[in-house]
């Protein structure tokens, strides 16, 4: 060991003494750099580090919060880019967590459109919608909790997927529950609410200010107006509107489906009208019924009801039965009575008196009605129903499509029968529940549809794959013949090579004499 340093030191001291002055210099400098930044690194490692309170950086509510609570608290802290906070070590920056933990003045972590800052390629279209929503309600989240009235607020908003035909399309909803800031009279200035519901309402696309339903922390609806002013008679006309156009999409939807599932998504369309009457009528009427003795049979093919229009509630049967003389009724003594010449003398002679009588009461069904009208009724439906027909196209005797002079595909319409027709008007009457009596109308037409840029675009797909086929064809056809041509070429060089060979040999043979006589 002390001989390899001896000569360690021999070489070092050799390549020393090799060196110019210039070349000193330079290695006692880069040595005293390497010592002063060994110095520089310990001394700087041996400070006492600090610590971010939370490493990623915080929104301007979060901020706001955090700070003005470690003010109060008095911390010693910095910012750092209005966006981190900065304490003294990692030790007191865990303490300060627990405690804004315990206070509940820890970030809420809501982001907005910084979603979509970072995208991934593996990102799926489902992805970024469900993005796109976390992003809209996270903004409004933000733009509410910095009114002053505000202490917190969670949204919810319900976002249908849309649909082919506007009619279909189910509207968004939200769902607010505010939590109000101490001292603060937002729960009672419906003012502040509407201006909150416009604000959502506008934010979000195809939200309206009606279907967004507002309640505190304690559950009570903040969003509830109506019982605040006078229903007048627009209101009322709104209101009615509002019904029938919800009954009348209603009916429209479901014809649309029933037709839909017979002759597919873009072969029907459907108009429907409805009449409602939404007068309130209150009636009270005394109606005399029969009384069913039997009801009837639902199994027999005929009526076997008994009724009778009353029954007997009492009787009484009363006889009489008199035989024998006769009162006479005499006046004052030795005054004559007042009877008819001979009718005395009849009287003495005997008489006979019968009498029957039969009293019977009968009691008779009622029923005493209370009746309120709905608060709508159907006067009226009218559906109109128009059905596109079919297309077929026309081939030759090859098989083959025929063109029209465009180059497209000749094709030839087909109407529906009439008693295609008829079922479909039965599928509408049965939709809409047809009443003859309030003068229903369906009217179902077969009419032709425009098509022309759907078979546009199926004639180019078919052009497109039919030059496909031929520009297959034409590459397999000149594989085949660069295969032959190969095959061909191969065969000829090896005969080439096979007479060359021959030819060779032969002139071997000729020359071998003459080399041996040589």
């Amino acid at each position: 060991m002390d001989e390899f340093l001896k000569k360690l030191l021999d070489n070092v001291k050799n390549i020393y003494a090799k060196l110019n002055q210039t070349q000193r210099l330079i290695l006692f400098g880069i040595g005293a750099l390497i010592i002063v930044g060994f110095v520089f690194l310990v001394s700087f490692s041996s400070r006492q580090t600090e610590a971010l309170l939370f490493q990623s950086p915080l929104e301007q509510y979060d901020f706001t919060r955090i700070t003005n609570k470690l003010t109060e608290w008095d911390v010693d802290y910095r910012m750092r880019e209005e966006k981190f906070i900065v304490v003294k070590d990692e030790q007191t920056s865990a303490y300060l967590r627990m405690k804004l933990g315990e206070a509940g003045v820890l970030p809420s972590g809501i982001k907005g459109w910084e979603l979509f800052d970072i995208q991934k390629w593996t990102t799926t279209d489902f992805e970024r919608d469900v993005n796109k929503r976390r992003a809209i309600i996270g903004e409004i989240t933000r733009h509410i909790r910095l009114l002053e009235d505000v202490e917190d607020v969670s949204i919810q908003v319900t976002m249908p997927e849309a649909e082919l035909y506007l009619d279909s399309e189910e509207p968004y909803t939200a769902s607010v529950i505010i939590t109000p800031s101490p001292y603060s009279d937002i729960l009672t200035n419906k003012k502040k609410i509407k201006g909150i519901i416009d604000l959502i309402a506008s934010g979000v696309d195809r939200l309206k200010p009606e279907n967004v339903v507002v309640t505190d922390n304690r559950g009570n609806i903040l969003s509830d107006f109506e019982g605040d002013e006078d229903v007048t008679y627009l209101t009322r006309a709104k209101e009615e509107w509002k019904i029938k156009e919800k009954l009348r999409l209603q009916l429209q939807n479901e014809i649309r489906e029933k037709l839909k599932s017979v002759l597919g998504e873009d072969r029907v369309d459907v108009a429907v009208e409805i009449e409602l009457d939404f007068d309130q009528m209150k009636v009270e009427k005394t109606e005399f019924i029969p009384i069913i003795k039997r009801p009837d049979n639902p199994e027999t093919p005929y009526d076997e009801t008994e009724v009778a229009l009353n029954v007997v509630r009492s009787e009484k049967d009363t006889a009489e039965h008199f035989e024998g003389v006769g009162f006479v009724p005499e006046g004052p003594p030795g005054v004559e009575p007042n009877i008819p010449p001979g009718y005395k003398e009849a009287m003495g002679e005997g008489t006979k008196y019968d009498k029957t009588e039969n009293v019977k009461n009968y009691e008779i069904s009622q029923q005493v009605l209370h009746i309120e009208s709905s608060p709508y009724k159907i006067e009226r439906i009218s559906a109109a129903v128009w059905v596109d027909g079919t297309w077929k196209k026309i081939y030759n005797e090859n098989g083959k499509p025929v063109l029209t002079e465009t180059g497209g595909i000749k094709r030839e319409y087909i109407s529906r029968t009439p008693e295609e027709m008829r079922s479909y008007e039965d599928i509408v009457k049965g939709a809409i529940g047809y009443n003859a009596v309030r003068k229903d109308t369906v009217v179902v037409k077969n009419i032709q549809f425009d098509r022309v840029k759907e078979f546009e675009l199926e004639d180019a797909y078919l052009k497109r794959r039919e030059q496909i086929r031929k520009t297959l064809l034409s590459a397999l056809i000149a594989l085949f013949a660069i295969f032959i041509i190969t095959l061909a070429y191969r065969a000829i060089a090896r005969e080439v090579a096979r007479r060359k060979r021959i030819k060779e040999e032969e002139l071997a043979r000729q020359q071998k004499p003459i080399r041996e006589a040589a």
